[in-house]
């Protein structure tokens, strides 16, 4: 069983892990929402994945706790447009993508519409299995009634790459 910890508020988390469900069907995943309520009941849990999706300042009394997870996690995929600071992060020995519409990020949206989304991994990474995943462009098509944004949709396609999972054509 993975455990992926996602630092989010509850809308955020509660569509992407809706979506993981629908996406990924060949892993048992257990989904956690990391919040000011649950990080003291997760500390001692190794993550496979912990996803920043949320300002982390509010976690300033909990920050040792944040830094053991994330030292633990075999990825960290991180919002670099929420202004984190990942010089915490960047003595590990870890794969820590990145996510974002700055040109900075490894994973980014390429063209986005009312209706479809291309979106660009622009620098290699490694699946769960080690195994390299090369740089790429992907169009997902947005249904009508998607109420998802835009980092969810991003978090989503991370997550299914690391897992060799193909993300929906539509989402």
């Amino acid at each position: 069983m993975s455990f992926i910890g996602i630092i989010s508020d509850n809308k955020t988390f509660e569509n992407v892990k809706l979506n993981l469900m629908e996406n990924i069907k060949n892993k048992k995943l257990n989904i956690i929402n990391i919040n000011l309520k649950s990080i003291e009941n997760i500390k001692n849990i190794k993550f496979e994945i912990i996803v920043i999706e949320a300002n982390i300042e509010k976690f300033n009394n909990y920050m040792n706790t944040i830094k053991i997870l994330c030292e633990n996690a075999k990825y960290i995929i991180i919002n670099t447009d929420l202004n984190v600071d990942i010089s915490l992060l960047q003595n590990y020995n870890k794969n820590i993508i990145t996510y974002g519409l700055n040109h900075k990020a490894i994973v980014t949206i390429s063209s986005v519409t009312e209706t479809e989304i291309l979106i660009y991994l622009q620098k290699n990474i490694k699946d769960i299995e080690q195994n390299i995943i090369e740089v790429q462009e992907k169009r997902v098509n947005k249904k009508e009634n998607c109420n998802l944004k835009i980092y969810e949709i991003l978090v989503i396609y991370i997550i299914t790459l690391i897992y060799k999972e193909e993300i929906k054509e539509e989402i």
